[in-house]
């Protein structure tokens, strides 16, 4: 949530890709799908950006050339994971930050020049007090 408050206050934009979304649902039950994604649908800042055409040209495009002799014509599909769609979707989308917990995002989000910052540098806002409502204690 304190992600989410930083972006408001700067009236930015949270990009979260798709497979960072079904990542989410795995690890929930699957009778509060609905519940969950109504909470995020009801983020004004939070926008689910799909893995499209775009997002797969930048996909293909973080293979390096290591990687294209290293890979066998029969599985290249194979070789597409999550973490490459979730950087591919960043940029595709023209992210200039990634929030993210996976050093592997962490570590290869600089190479296609997106700041990678750990979610666990947030610190929530702290509560705000009204105390000119407060009611005075008689003494």
């Amino acid at each position: 949530m304190a992600l989410v408050e930083r972006i408001e206050a700067i009236k930015g934009v949270v990009v979260l890709p798709a497979p960072v979304l079904a990542e989410y649902l795995i690890g929930i039950r699957r009778d509060s799908y609905q519940k969950h994604l109504d909470i995020i649908n009801g983020v004004k800042c939070i926008e689910v950006s799909p893995f499209d055409q775009l997002a797969a040209i930048e996909c293909a495009m973080l293979v390096s050339n290591q990687e294209m002799k290293q890979l066998d014509p029969d599985s290249t599909m194979a070789k597409l994971k999550y973490d490459r769609q979730i950087l591919a979707i960043s940029v595709a989308s023209g992210a200039k930050e990634i929030w993210t917990h996976d050093k592997q995002i962490y570590r290869r989000a600089g190479t296609v020049g997106i700041l990678a910052r750990s979610l666990s540098s947030i610190d929530a806002n702290p509560e705000q007090l009204d105390f000119h409502n407060e009611i005075q204690p008689s003494l």
